[in-house]
């Protein structure tokens, strides 16, 4: 997949994430695109979200599934809307 595919690809699935407002909506998103790993959802949240950088609460060692869920709240949260 060439650069420019995986920026179209990442674009239209936030696109399909951004109304999204429960986890099975956002869970639904990401079977449909065959999303399966923790990294790529959180990154995919985060580009959805206009989000740069994410720093997790104490504890400091969340594994990737717990930042996924983090992250995952506060996209459905949906305080980040005002922001964009």
């Amino acid at each position: 997949m060439t650069l420019s595919e995986t920026i179209r690809l990442s674009n239209e699935i936030s696109q399909q994430l951004f109304p999204c407002t429960s986890e099975s909506q956002v869970e639904e998103v990401f079977s449909k695109f065959k999303i399966r790993k923790a990294p790529e959802k959180m990154g995919l949240l985060q580009l959805c979200m206009g989000v740069k950088n994410y720093s997790p609460a104490p504890p400091y060692n969340l594994t990737a599934e717990q930042q996924y869920e983090d992250i995952l709240l506060i996209f459905l949260d949906g305080s980040w809307r005002f922001l964009v």
